[in-house]
């Protein structure tokens, strides 16, 4: 009876934590999805805004070089606390990351939310931890579950996939590992960080494009598709990161290198006499989801470029929804090549680019079933997991420890 006793107080201790966790995030979820589409159509409503890039860049660089501390380490941090806690996680890393991610699509940085979410809902989950009461259990292990369910109900909240959110909190700690001790308190934030966020009128954009039937045809093709979905998504993580390297080695002063960054940035939009490759870049995905408008072979390229410039300068945001567009780009691009249809490969390249870039294919996966339905599961099985091996252990997260080498 004692273990029994025992068993269903740690469950209602997930149970209550995890539904706090969720209501928290997922209501920073929502302010944050709020002004972010507000403060991106008020960059497309006034271009000029885009000429003060590099001012954005400088004014949250400020912040965070005045109030920032351990929170410039932004998702690394994050990881580094789950693995090992050590209570550096502050609670000012929400706001800041806030405000500064704003200012980085105020003039059109190509950066994207999930990273905002995620430490927005770890941020608040540890300001959770930092509560003075004793009857909340507040261990040092307790407080590495509440930091990975504040990973989960931004995630889950932020994209409208709970079930995807739930495992991402437990599979992005660590390669090839997987944090079971989460399990419920993620789940339970994720879900309730996604209703809570809906609940305050939030509604995400879903595509749905038509899967395929199974066919052995069909599964040659996913597993050549592997191959460039891990070399665009290894690219992807080496250049970010290069740049980053390279930017504050050359560059010493911060200010100074995202002035800099804003005006490369800036320059390659004028060069190519377009604004497509800005923000979020999700007015794509119709384009190659409901065939609204043609889309030249490159554009995922391009993106790539603008994204991994504008992240490895140091403006903040995040990568996933700039890799979702990346990936349904590729797809479009090789669709032809596979003579696959155009929304089915981009659907799947949306998804595997990046489970390989975040090194969770099995969150990915589930991500992908809850965008474009069950038909999908499938083949993103076959991609997601064959990219993943090929990529090695390259990633986006630049806190990435290996618990199982691929």
């Amino acid at each position: 009876m004692g273990g029994l006793r025992k068993r269903l107080f740690w469950t209602g201790w997930d149970l209550g934590m995890g539904a706090l966790v969720g209501i928290l995030s997922g209501s920073a979820s929502a302010l944050f999805l709020w002004l972010l589409g507000r403060v991106i159509q008020l960059r497309v409503d006034h271009l000029w805004l885009v000429a003060l890039l590099p001012v954005f860049g400088m004014a949250g660089t400020w912040l965070y070089q005045r109030w920032g501390q351990e929170s410039e380490r932004g998702g690394t941090l994050i990881m580094d606390e789950v693995i090992d806690f050590q209570g550096r996680v502050p609670t000012r890393m929400a706001p800041l990351v806030l405000v500064a991610t704003l200012l980085s699509h105020l003039g059109g940085g190509s950066v994207g939310r999930e990273g905002t979410a995620v430490q927005m809902g770890a941020s608040l989950a540890r300001t959770i931890g930092k509560l003075p009461w004793r009857w909340l259990r507040l261990t040092r292990s307790r407080q590495r579950l509440l930091l990975m369910a504040g990973v989960s109900a931004g995630f889950g909240s932020v994209f409208g996939t709970p079930v995807a959110g739930a495992i991402f909190g437990l599979e992005v700690i660590a390669i090839g590992k997987m944090h079971y001790e989460g399990l419920v308190v993620c789940a339970v934030a994720s879900f309730v960080g996604n209703g809570v966020c809906q609940a305050w009128g939030i509604h995400h954009l879903h595509f749905h494009p038509a899967a395929l039937a199974p066919s052995l045809p069909l599964a040659l093709k996913l597993v050549l598709f592997a191959i460039p979905v891990a070399l665009v998504a290894g690219l992807f993580s080496e250049l970010t990161h290069g740049i980053a390297r390279w930017t504050r080695r050359i560059i010493g002063n911060p200010y100074m290198r995202a002035a800099i960054g804003g005006l490369v940035i800036i320059a390659l939009a004028l060069i190519l006499r377009t604004t497509a490759y800005l923000n979020l870049g999700t007015d794509w995905l119709p384009k190659v989801f409901e065939g609204t408008a043609p889309v030249v072979p490159w554009a995922f390229a391009l993106k790539l470029l603008f994204t991994s410039l504008a992240l490895g300068f140091g403006f903040k945001g995040g990568e996933v929804t700039p890799l979702f567009v990346i990936g349904a780009l590729l797809g479009a691009a090789l669709a032809p090549v596979f003579g696959l249809p155009i929304p089915f490969i981009a659907a799947v390249g949306f998804v595997a680019v990046f489970a390989t870039a975040s090194n969770t294919p099995i969150a990915s996966t589930l991500l992908g079933v809850e965008l474009f339905g069950a038909g999908f599961a499938a083949p993103l099985v076959i991609t997601c997991f064959l990219a993943y091996v090929f990529v090695g252990h390259r990633g986006i997260y630049g806190g990435h420890r290996v618990g199982t080498p691929k």
